[in-house]
């Protein structure tokens, strides 16, 4: 069977079993079979496919009916130039985390010769911080989490892409005296985080193949306390910073953007920045401290 054809009965399968998009259907099937078989595009419309490739990706198709992330199948990801490995134990990298990456860089494109010092709270796959740290290799980031599975990830994904100023440290963020003993966050400059900011009764409204194959330690947060992240790390910020001019910058809650600000002023942060996506979504926050 030619690729070509295998694409075309598949989409037709894939579409009679899932509200998809035709177009949106071919993509994922392109790159199942260019990422798990190594198969360069230019070549589909003329490669047969073996009985043992065939039978394999029959078996993704199945997956993927089951509502299985492309990203879980492939054990891969693609985030601002990075080839990464994700798996069930990490959030697969979403496109809008990569503007937040690009405001950064953005920020500090007259900084990148500076000896400063990034923490990023609950790194995942390590995205945020590889990202930044292959784009300001004078720079030390320090990236958190509380999963030692995701820290492995993390780890491989650092050294698959060359990247060594980074130092993976498992540690839960919400736990002050663990936070308080922990000397290697003595000295940050700065701070990074996309962390759990989906409410409990927002579940209803996403879709399988997150609630069904994505960590909920790294996507929810309870009804009655969605900023718990946001001021634990205001809190710290404020109390730990040792530079003039330190940044903050998060990903929030679409819903909570204006909340989340608000929280940043009252504990004194300045120059307080809401920022949209491209999809016109209230998506990060922005802020300063002068901490002297």
């Amino acid at each position: 069977m030619l690729i070509s054809e295998f694409i075309k009965k598949n989409t037709q399968y894939l579409l009679s079993t899932n509200q998809t998009d035709e177009r949106e259907v071919q993509t994922i099937l392109r790159f199942l079979i260019e990422d798990t078989l190594q198969i360069n595009r230019i070549d589909f419309s003329s490669r047969f496919l073996t009985q043992q490739e065939i039978e394999f990706l029959n078996q993704s198709v199945e997956r993927l009916k089951n509502n299985e992330p492309l990203q879980h199948i492939t054990k891969k990801a693609y985030f601002y130039g990075l080839d990464l490995e994700v798996s069930p134990n990490v959030l697969i990298p979403r496109p809008e985390t990569e503007e937040l990456v690009h405001q950064i860089l953005k920020d500090f494109e007259n900084r990148k010769e500076n000896k400063e010092i990034f923490l990023e709270v609950g790194t995942g796959s390590g995205c945020i911080s590889i990202a930044l740290a292959k784009n300001l290799p004078n720079f030390h980031f320090i990236a958190i989490d509380i999963s030692e599975k995701a820290l492995e990830i993390a780890k491989k994904n650092a050294k698959k892409n060359n990247v060594e100023n980074i130092e993976f440290l498992q540690l839960n963020f919400l736990d002050k005296e663990e936070v308080r003993n922990c000397k290697a966050i003595k000295n940050i400059t700065h701070i990074v985080s996309n962390p759990p900011y989906i409410k409990e009764n927002e579940k209803a409204t996403m879709s399988a193949n997150v609630l069904d194959y994505e960590p909920h330690i790294a996507l929810f947060v309870e009804n009655t306390n969605p900023l718990i992240f946001y001021k634990a790390i205001a809190e710290f910020f404020t109390n730990t910073t040792v530079n003039k001019n330190s940044f903050l910058y998060v990903e929030v809650n679409q819903y909570l953007a204006k909340e989340t600000k608000e929280l940043f002023i009252s504990f004194g942060l300045e120059n307080c920045i809401i920022f949209k996506d491209l999809q016109e979504n209230l998506r990060f926050v922005r802020a300063t401290y002068e901490s002297f």
